[in-house]
């Protein structure tokens, strides 16, 4: 196992360094790293995160939909209303986003931090998140009162009680945070393993479970005071249990930098953090592998990197 991170961390090093010079120790020279067209951190994921994928069904007899990484969505007959409350018929175009991997859910800027029942933020371990919209001639529609929409998403976990159904509120930021709902029951099935949901509005929903660790907690802080543009920083941590991934942001702030929720981590878990900056069209990663360890202050070294470098180290993490 120590043989297997080392190689990880080998791997993902070398991928950083590629195609950057940094010889003189200067973080902003990056020789054969191509600038970008934009210059903040929200446009990078808007410009990398899980494409959008479209689709038509008919807003009288409804239908099902079936997304490229194996969703299945199914919309009851009569179910969309149009602003004003009224029940629309004819063609309705279905937009959908499928997130199964940790690398799309960080280029995404969807982590699975979450709230639970006892109000304590905290994170989860995700079968698959899915956002479902409907238009139509491009005004948004609303899903009738009484309907619901039924969501099949594969398993890679296999069978287990503890999942639920969550909903996830996007905030101004951009930062999204999931919540439990317990009127529906997640099913699951065999031949091909999945779990089947009910839903009953629009927007990002989960197949997912709570993090449970019966050890202490502790809270993290990432110091970013040398990184090259603190304010347009992100910070994530990935692992995964039982094949599952789980990406949590670090979404609060203290005076140097970035912290984890308060006494949130599990206090030996072996984690990566992932850092993502931008500064002058020019983007930043910075990757370190640890254990987690109580009231630890973790220093993040970036370094220039190409989009493709970016999504290579990631996926190394999936």
């Amino acid at each position: 196992m120590k043989t297997k991170r080392l190689l990880l961390g080998i791997a993902i090093s070398t991928l950083l360094l590629a195609n950057c010079s940094k010889e003189n120790n200067n973080i902003d020279d990056c020789t054969g790293c191509s600038l970008v067209n934009y210059n903040t951190i929200e446009e990078f994921f808007e410009e990398n995160g899980i494409p959008t994928q479209e689709f038509v069904v008919d807003g009288d007899n409804g239908g099902s939909i079936t997304g490229d990484q194996g969703t299945i969505i199914t919309f009851q007959p009569n179910s969309f209303l149009d602003q004003n409350g009224t029940a629309v018929t004819g063609n309705v175009d279905i937009k959908i986003k499928e997130i199964f991997s940790a690398s799309d859910m960080v280029l995404s800027n969807r982590p699975t931090n979450a709230v639970n029942p006892g109000g304590e933020n905290t994170f989860l371990l995700s079968e698959g998140e899915t956002e479902i919209l409907a238009e139509q001639n491009g005004a948004p529609l609303n899903l009738a009162p009484g309907k619901s929409i039924r969501i099949r998403v594969p398993s890679s976990g296999g069978a287990d009680p503890a999942m639920g159904a969550f909903l996830g509120t996007v905030d101004a930021d951009d930062n999204i945070v999931w919540n439990q709902f317990f009127n529906t029951e997640v099913v699951f099935q065999s031949a091909p393993d999945s779990y089947l949901y009910d839903v009953f509005d629009m927007g990002w929903t989960n197949c997912d479970k709570f993090y449970s660790y019966p050890g202490a907690k502790t809270t993290n802080y990432v110091d970013l005071t040398s990184s090259p543009n603190a304010d347009e920083a992100r910070v994530f941590i990935i692992f995964k249990e039982n094949n599952l991934p789980a990406v949590v942001s670090f979404t609060q702030t203290y005076s140097d930098g970035v912290q984890s929720y308060v006494n949130s981590l599990p206090v030996g878990l072996e984690v990566t953090y992932v850092g993502l900056t931008i500064k002058d069209n020019q983007q930043y990663m910075a990757t370190k592998r640890v254990t987690i360890q109580n009231d630890e202050y973790v220093n993040l070294e970036f370094s220039p990197v190409s989009t493709d470098e970016i999504k290579d180290a990631l996926e190394l993490l999936n």
